[in-house]
């Protein structure tokens, strides 16, 4: 990620560092202090995901549960900002598998009648967001929004940094051409869409 104050991403990196070395000394209150820095960029990264409150809520519970179990397997050498959301990016994915046809019907109703009661400007970026797949959204978010390089969403998702660059390239194209078609409804050119690439 991006540094937004010269020193003051290092200095939030230090902390963490030592909250996780707290931790796995046993002092398992330390462990607060992660969910604290994580947890509003990691509810809104589920959220794009998986476009329902109560799910994201528990997938967010669930992704910090699973990093604190799983704490003793994280080095040094890649951020933890990066290890927690490759840990909350394989999670995410098995939700997507786990869940059926009529699950994803059920949250497809639950989306129409919760965009009826957001602003324009929000409606647009869900209509945005429903047009990509799953794999793409999680590209985007990472880059646009966390402002991952391609190196980290790479190490991230478990694909080659090339892969990512042009599967990047690829959704921005996607996400201008469906831009350029004002009007249309998104799911009438998905298909369309899917057959070009």
């Amino acid at each position: 990620m991006q540094p937004t104050i010269p020193g003051e991403e290092d200095d939030r990196k230090n902390m963490i560092e030592k909250a996780v070395e707290a931790v796995r000394a046993g002092d398992k209150h330390s462990y607060e202090i992660i969910i604290h820095q994580f947890e509003r960029q990691m509810y809104t990264y589920c959220f794009y995901i998986l476009k329902n409150h109560t799910e994201t809520e528990d997938a967010v519970q669930e992704i910090f549960i699973r990093a604190y179990q799983n704490l003793h397997h994280y080095s040094s050498s890649i951020s933890f900002s990066a290890w927690l959301y490759k840990l909350a990016y394989h999670h995410l994915i098995n939700m997507k598998k786990k869940q059926g046809r009529w699950l994803r019907l059920v949250e497809h109703c639950k989306d129409e009648q919760s965009q009826m009661h957001i602003s324009r400007q929000d409606s647009v970026i869900y209509e945005l967001m429903a047009y990509l797949t799953t794999e793409e959204r999680h590209i985007l978010l990472l880059k646009a929004v966390e402002q991952y390089t391609f190196e980290e969403i790479s190490g991230i998702m478990g694909l080659k940094t090339a892969t990512v660059r042009k599967k990047y390239e690829r959704l921005r194209k996607k996400l201008m051409e469906r831009i350029g078609h004002k009007g249309e409804r998104v799911h009438g050119t998905i298909a369309e869409a899917n057959r070009t690439y």
